[in-house]
């Protein structure tokens, strides 16, 4: 998902984009259209945005305080 890869690593995006990346994942959020997988949901609701990115590859992020 490159708007995860925008706000991992502000410093190698376009100058805006960190605002309009942020914008759009908030909006997928709140759009049942995209019918997020939950684990992801939950990620991106927690602004998990670095365990996303690892979830989404294939791998298990470390268990936060909330133990997911």
């Amino acid at each position: 998902m490159n708007y995860l890869k925008i706000i991992t690593k502000p410093t190698a995006a376009p100058k805006g984009s960190l605002t309009q990346a942020l914008q759009k994942l908030d909006a997928m959020l709140k759009d049942p259209a995209y019918d997020l997988h939950p684990r992801l949901k939950h990620f991106l609701e927690n602004r998990s945005y670095e365990k996303a990115l690892i979830w989404i590859d294939g791998n298990e992020p470390e268990k936060g305080i909330c133990g997911k």
